[in-house]
């Protein structure tokens, strides 16, 4: 069964991307609430793999 890499990864790429600003702004204005900060480390690895997926799987597209 062939997956649609392309259905998934912008999506991921789009949702860290949102928690990711989300946990940086908690962490902005100082209203660190529990695990905030550990959440952000983890959201922004996250993003930068989702996308360099993203960048891998879309390549074509920018040249």
């Amino acid at each position: 069964m062939k997956t649609n890499t392309k259905f998934w990864t912008s999506p991921f790429a789009i949702g860290a991307f949102i928690l990711s600003v989300l946990t940086g702004l908690l962490l902005f204005f100082n209203a660190v609430i529990g695990i905030s900060q550990s959440a952000h480390v983890l959201l922004s690895s996250m993003f930068v793999i989702a996308v360099v997926f993203h960048t891998v799987i879309n390549w074509n597209q920018f040249n």
